[in-house]
């Protein structure tokens, strides 16, 4: 996870970053003031974050739909279309209720955290030795 945070939020530290250096350091000082916040504002960035982030993957979620969509009637298939309408309405779900959706992604989170944790138990389990 810590990985994946350093990868995702600073390109540079473990790759070469092919963004440009002015966009590297606004990244950092948005970072760094969004840091300062969320330490000053704990109870607003319970709710702040998972509701972000319930957007971002509406939004996301619609730029797929959309492109599947336009595969689809390309000549890909009814399946790349279907996809894409799916991906649309699941998409429209996370922004017309953010809060319901952040939520919805706690829940999710945990039972994945929950099944990963009992694969890891039963994958240890079997090691030899």
């Amino acid at each position: 996870m810590v990985n994946a945070t350093f990868e995702a939020g600073t390109p540079g530290l473990t790759k070469p970053a092919s963004l440009p250096r002015w966009l590297v350091l606004l990244q950092g000082i948005v970072a760094l003031a969004l840091g300062i916040l969320f330490l000053a504002y704990p109870l607003y960035s319970t709710i702040f974050l998972p509701t972000l982030l319930a957007i971002i993957i509406g939004v996301e979620g619609l730029i797929i739909g959309a492109v599947q969509l336009a595969r689809g009637l390309g000549g890909a298939g009814w399946g790349a279309g279907i996809l894409g309408i799916v991906s649309i309405i699941f998409g429209l779900i996370p922004i017309a209720n953010p809060f319901i959706a952040a939520l919805a992604l706690v829940v999710v989170l945990a039972v994945l955290a929950i099944i990963g944790g009992v694969a890891a138990i039963i994958f240890a389990l079997r090691m030899p030795g």
